[in-house]
């Protein structure tokens, strides 16, 4: 166990690889890696030809991600290296789809949270939460499904998922501090020194933050993608309309998704994990007190957490009133440009590492001088940055997002809309096959890529398909349960608790289908309603 502990990048040979007998157990992931792209390789030999190398591309990137045969952060640049090789687009063309301006106000997201984390503010939140919710995981998951779900309505998906994954770890690691859960298990870490995999009820509450996330943007008329699928629709298809389609799968899968959660990974009807958490019940007596005892160490509001919380109402009023779609907002003052997220988002984060957080109305100018001489803090340093910013799985979403631009670049979208039978000549009837592949289509590309840029770029030349196959495939982008990429919440929330991409297979697989069901049932039913 030694050996592991000291082992650095270069030592060789690891402990494991003196034992070949333990050569399946630790190196089949190494013979999947050689052998996958060659059990694949005929899908080459179709046309057509472009369109068969991007499948062929995508299959390898995407099987090598979620079977976690390398490193996240090297195979998010598979596209960069190999679709420019295989004729599809340039790699100026390719690299510059990587990084969209929605990756920009991700990283806004992410700097918020770990600036939470530096103030201490994540912390205070956590202790209004313990206050209301107790010890009790499942009330913890039932507040965070109304809280989340109001943020991301209101405000932004992405912002709530964040926010909320912040506090919702501050609160379980006083649970853990206080004997009532444990956060990480004992498996050891595919990759020597990585992040500790965190245990089943501590998945439950984060994927809690995300999918929640997703689901209020798809209700929301003031969030994306709504927005933009209304926009693609040049305004014939309105966010109130979509909201209302949405309304009932959204709320339905809502109800699903507490209690499938709960099921899978809060013991709700009994099983491995009931009995783990039953090992810590008798830790809830005293946790109040505790919990009371560590509220009041963290002293009163300094300037530093105040200074967040007012920059993060900033951010947060920002980013509603920027293009609220229901009434104009201050994007509309400048008609000749487009401010996307990344204005407001990055524009604050740039206040996170320009304000002192112990400088700015300290009390060294007030009253009395500190305790430490020496330059003042920000409230966001680098450093802080650099080690908590989860920068593989915002590589792989880069990636997610390149895989659409792809998509279009190699002709995959026209090639599916060629396939399709011409609708109805009146307009009121529904093509079923269309409907049925457009439903399909829209579920398998939002797992793969977040439904914004889907939305931005693909579904324009979705649309020339008719309606029978573009609405299905529109409102079909709300399905985004399936993979860490499915959405920029679902990436946050998978690189900060170190979530992998089966275990969000298993959590979503039966969200993903029961949405598909809701989804495709209520835009049949709502279809001459809406359009």
């Amino acid at each position: 166990m030694a050996a592991v502990q000291d082992y650095k990048p270069g030592d060789i040979p690891l402990e494991e690889q003196d034992d070949r007998r333990l050569f399946c157990k630790y190196h089949y992931k190494g013979v999947l890696l050689l052998f996958l792209p060659i059990l694949l390789a005929p899908i080459l030999i179709g046309t057509p030809v472009l369109i068969c190398r991007f499948i062929y591309l995508t299959l390898c990137l995407y099987l090598i991600y979620i079977l976690n045969l390398m490193a996240k952060g090297a195979a998010a640049f598979i596209y960069m290296v190999f679709i420019p090789v295989a004729g599809i687009a340039s790699s100026k063309q390719v690299s510059v789809s990587y990084y969209t301006d929605l990756i920009f106000f991700v990283y806004a997201a992410i700097f918020m949270g770990i600036m939470m984390d530096s103030s201490r503010l994540s912390e205070r939140f956590a202790f209004m939460v313990i206050s209301i919710v107790g010890g009790s995981l499942k009330s913890l998951q039932l507040f965070l499904t109304v809280v989340v779900f109001i943020l991301a309505a209101l405000v932004n998906p992405t912002i709530s998922a964040a926010f909320w994954m912040k506090v919702s770890q501050a609160v379980l690691a006083e649970y853990e501090n206080a004997g009532l859960i444990k956060l990480n298990t004992e498996e050891k870490p595919y990759e020597v020194g990585s992040k500790p995999y965190p245990t089943r009820p501590v998945i439950g509450i984060f994927l809690t933050c995300c999918y929640t996330a997703s689901l209020a943007s798809s209700v929301s008329p003031m969030v994306n993608p709504n927005g933009v699928i209304s926009d693609s629709y040049s305004g014939s298809l309105t966010v109130t309309e979509i909201a209302l389609v949405m309304a009932g799968p959204a709320l339905l899968t809502l109800v699903l998704m507490v209690f499938w959660l709960q099921l899978l990974f809060l013991g709700l009807l009994g099983g491995r994990v009931k009995r783990d958490l039953a090992e810590f019940d008798g830790a809830r007596g005293g946790f109040k007190q505790t919990a009371a005892d560590r509220k009041q160490a963290l002293g009163p509001w300094t300037i530093y957490p105040i200074l967040g919380i007012l920059l993060i109402l900033v951010l947060f009023l920002l980013v509603a009133t920027r293009k609220p779609h229901i009434f104009e907002g201050w994007d509309s003052l400048n008609h000749k440009t487009d401010s996307g997220l990344s204005v407001p988002g990055i524009g604050i984060a740039i206040l996170f590492f320009a304000i002192p957080a112990n400088y700015l109305f300290c009390r060294y100018y007030v009253c009395r001088q500190p305790e430490k001489e020496g330059t003042a803090n920000s409230l966001l340093g680098w450093k802080a940055v650099n080690n908590n910013t989860p920068w593989a799985e915002i590589f792989m979403l880069g990636a997610a997002f390149s895989c659409t631009y792809c998509a279009k670049a190699c002709g995959f979208n026209d090639y599916m809309v060629d396939l399709l039978t011409s609708d109805d000549a009146s307009g009121k009837e529904l093509n079923m096959m269309n409907f049925i592949c457009g439903a399909v289509f829209g579920t398998a590309m939002t797992t793969l890529s977040p439904a914004t840029t889907l939305s931005k770029v693909a579904l324009p030349t979705i649309i020339k398909g008719g309606t029978s196959f573009s609405l299905p495939f529109a409102t079909a982008l709300h399905n985004q349960f399936l993979l860490p990429v499915s959405s920029p919440g679902n990436t946050i929330v998978a690189g900060w608790g170190n979530i992998r991409p089966y275990q969000f297979l298993l959590a979503g697989s039966v969200l993903a289908l029961f949405m598909f069901l809701t989804i495709a049932g209520f835009t049949a039913l709502f279809s001459n309603t809406v359009l």
